[in-house]
C-alpha cells in the first residue's frame, strides 16, 4: 500500500500528482522545511560568529607577538642602560674624588661638580621614566592577556564546540 502511494524520483518522497495530500502531511511537510530554514539561518549566524573570534584572536595574537618584540626591546635597552651605569660609577667616584682633593674655591671644579649633579640627576630621571614604561607595558600586556581569555572562553562557550 505504501508503495502505491509514493513514488521515489530523484532522491525525494513524491506523492503522484493526482491524489491530494493531507493537510497535516502538508502541515508537517511546511514545519520541516522552516525549521530547516531556521537550522540553516542559526549554524549560519554560528560560522560567522565562530569566524569573527577567529580574526580577534588572529589581531590580537598578532598585537600580542608585537608587544612581546617590544618588551625584548626594552629589555635589551635596559641591560645597556644598567652596564653603562655601572661602567660611569667608578669614573664618577674618581673624579668626585678628584675634585674633593681640590681647591674648593676653584669656579671650574665647582662647574664640574654641577654638570656631574645634572647627569645624575637626568640618569636617575630616565632610570625612572624606563621604570614607568615598563609598569605600563606590562599593564598593557596582562590588559591584552586577558582580552585574549575572555575571547577564548566566549568562543568555548559556544555551542557545538
Amino acid at each position: 500500500w505504501l508503495s502505491t502511494q509514493t513514488k521515489l524520483s530523484s532522491g525525494t518522497l513524491g506523492i503522484d500528482s493526482d491524489q491530494n495530500v493531507p493537510a497535516y502531511v502538508q502541515a508537517l511537510l511546511e514545519q520541516t522545511a522552516d525549521s530547516l530554514e531556521n537550522l540553516q539561518r542559526t549554524l549560519q549566524r554560528g560560522e560567522e560568529a565562530r569566524v569573527g573570534a577567529n580574526v580577534g584572536v588572529s589581531r590580537l595574537t598578532e598585537k600580542i607577538g608585537t608587544l612581546t618584540d617590544q618588551m625584548k626591546t626594552e629589555q635589551t635597552l635596559m641591560a645597556q642602560l644598567a652596564e653603562h651605569q655601572l661602567a660611569l660609577k667608578p669614573i664618577l667616584t674618581r673624579l668626585d674624588e678628584n675634585f674633593a682633593r681640590s681647591n674648593a674655591e676653584d669656579a671650574a671644579a665647582e662647574e664640574i661638580r654641577g654638570h656631574l649633579r645634572s647627569i645624575d640627576a637626568h640618569l636617575a630621571r630616565l632610570l625612572e621614566e624606563m621604570a614607568s614604561g615598563r609598569t605600563q607595558t606590562m599593564q598593557e600586556f596582562r590588559s591584552e592577556i586577558r582580552v585574549l581569555a575572555r575571547t577564548i572562553a566566549a568562543v568555548a562557550e559556544k555551542p557545538g564546540r
